[in-house]
């Protein structure tokens, strides 16, 4: 079995080989983490499994969704008080984060991840670096605030800084 990760595309692609079959399965990427950690214990936690594992699912969720244009994904990834600063310094409520969601026409690849988890809550801090036709758009350092309710990871707050 060969397996990639294709991040741009947002996909894992496993192919096996084997009596004279190919077969060739895409499912979503889910970005990894440096370092994850209990805020405050700083007790490290697992990548792979847990909570860890589930924000980072929803964070690459999320950013297929930005790039995609996925009005109805990003909405529901959302909390209700979301509130996002861009790397120009404009700020962003749900409302006008949701409405301005449409097709973008370069990817974002996040790097760097280091996760906090405080009980219900979670803390990325990564890079993301946007690509567009095979060139590098532009780079910022970004944090993203989630809170688990009911079993999901709510987007909670979002700010970047340009590089």
């Amino acid at each position: 079995m060969m397996r990639s990760a294709a991040a741009t595309l947002g996909v894992v692609t496993t192919t096996t080989a084997g009596l004279g079959v190919v077969i060739t399965v895409e499912t979503p990427a889910l970005a990894r983490a440096d370092v994850c950690a209990e805020a405050g214990a700083d007790v490290p936690l697992p990548v792979e499994i847990g909570p860890c594992a589930d924000v980072l699912a929803q964070e690459a969720r999320w950013l297929k969704a930005i790039t995609g244009g996925d009005v109805a994904t990003v909405d529901q990834i959302l909390g209700p008080n979301f509130k996002h600063v861009n790397a120009d310094g404009q700020f962003f409520d749900r409302s006008s984060e949701v409405a301005g969601t449409e097709r973008l026409p370069f990817t974002m690849n996040p790097s760097d991840q280091k996760v906090d988890i405080a009980g219900d809550s979670a803390v990325i801090h990564g890079v993301n670096t946007l690509i567009q036709d095979g060139t590098v758009k532009a780079r910022e350092r970004f944090t993203d605030v989630f809170v688990l309710q009911n079993g999901e990871w709510l987007a909670l707050s979002a700010q970047e800084t340009s590089l």
